[in-house]
């Protein structure tokens, strides 16, 4: 029988939705037995139920016909429709017992193989309210860490990108991970991982309610199975400030794609987005060994405990500029934090990585760079609720949401 969307507008006790014939006969004579209306009665099967009843139910009891629909999808929309709180009984030709067990399961308070008796499925009602399943608790969120540089050149986006893959690694936190470039104006990922930029970052940054998985998967650059990169820089004729405007929305959709999400960000963008923060769960500053990187510093870290005081902020020393040479012992004494790290100077083995395109980690796996990098990672996660793969949407809610 033809699809039929209406639906009533008060809550009746039974409204059946079929797919054939015979169907439609044995939910009119349960309708008309219940004292129903016979508007109740629709097309679309259970895959129709599911569509049309997935926030509010129009009865208390859907009468559904299964149709040709796989099993696993069957079960999905049973429990799609349960969460309503309507009762779910199911019609069908199938005869075996692991279907009746499934759709069971699944929360369907009957399942019935034709020839039935519409008195048989009135005998089954409940006589107490249909209890609504409680929502799913909301997931944990994928940790966001950040790593900014007190000043330039003491290798924040080098170290940003070695966190990155550290977190992706097999032999590192296994962790299916996006690496953002903040840096809009002179960002280098890409660059320096001979990879083409991602202008998709810039559409998603001026529309930020498009940033669903389907965008992300098609303009992100897929480093590996595991990593994948935002990283672009404006035009001639483009204003820079005016996308990075859009950077504090494309925080969420990229956690709740993402297993970890790490950032590129410059200290300008903290200044001129200070809401950017406010999504991160830590915060990595690399600092110089010198009066000025450590005043730089304790400035940043005072605006924005301010501002955010539940960030994380780990201090880093970098000895990629030596400066003043200043101990760790005095550069954490002025912070008021512990120095987590040393990201030891590695010339050689910075060169050979550059020049192969590749992270530091990779180029020199057991080094005392990659050593650090996986301490600093600890320590950004430490006490964190353990990282989860996201949770994709229900087999129902894919293909009718």
């Amino acid at each position: 029988m033809p699809f039929d969307s209406a639906s009533a507008t008060t809550t009746a006790r039974f409204a059946a939705y079929v797919c054939t014939d015979q169907g439609a006969a044995l939910a009119r004579s349960v309708i008309e037995q219940s004292g129903g209306d016979i508007s109740s009665l629709h097309g679309g099967g259970l895959s129709g139920a599911a569509r049309l009843c997935a926030e509010t139910p129009e009865a208390q009891t859907l009468l559904t016909e299964f149709g040709n629909i796989p099993i696993d999808l069957a079960c999905e929309c049973v429990t799609e429709i349960c969460r309503t709180g309507a009762n779910v009984i199911v019609l069908g030709q199938q005869t075996d017992i692991e279907t009746y067990r499934a759709l069971r399961k699944a929360g369907a308070l009957e399942f019935f193989t034709f020839p039935v008796r519409a008195e048989d499925i009135l005998s089954v009602q409940p006589t107490a309210p249909a209890v609504t399943i409680p929502a799913t608790p909301a997931p944990v969120k994928s940790p966001s860490i950040a790593v900014m540089g007190s000043n330039g050149g003491v290798g924040a986006s080098l170290f940003a990108q070695n966190l990155a893959f550290h977190a992706a690694a097999p032999k590192g936190a296994n962790l299916r991970t996006a690496l953002l470039d903040a840096d809009l104006l002179f960002g280098s990922q890409a660059i320096d991982l001979d990879r083409d930029e991602t202008p998709g970052l810039f559409e998603a940054l001026k529309a930020p309610n498009r940033l669903d998985a389907t965008y992300i998967g098609a303009t992100m650059d897929n480093l590996h199975e595991q990593l994948s990169l935002y990283s672009h820089q404006v035009r001639i004729g483009q204003d820079g400030q005016s996308f990075e405007a859009g950077l504090p929305q494309i925080f969420e959709p990229l956690r709740a794609e993402f297993s970890a999400v790490v950032t590129d960000l410059p200290r300008r963008v903290v200044m001129q987005q200070p809401d950017v923060i406010s999504h991160l769960d830590t915060l990595v500053v690399v600092i110089p060994a010198g009066f000025a990187g450590v005043n730089a510093a304790n400035r940043l870290i005072e605006r924005i405990k301010a501002q955010s005081p539940d960030v994380r902020i780990l201090p880093v020393l970098s000895e990629l500029r030596r400066d003043a040479g200043l101990s760790q012992k005095d550069v954490a004494s002025t912070l008021g934090h512990k120095i987590i790290a040393v990201l030891p100077r590695s010339d050689a083995a910075i060169l050979r990585a550059h020049r192969a395109a590749r992270p530091l980690i990779e180029a020199q796996p057991r080094g005392s760079y990659a050593k650090a990098t996986q301490k600093i990672w600890n320590a950004a996660v430490a006490g964190a609720p353990a990282p989860r793969t996201p949770a994709r949407q229900s087999l129902a809610r894919r293909i009718f949401g």
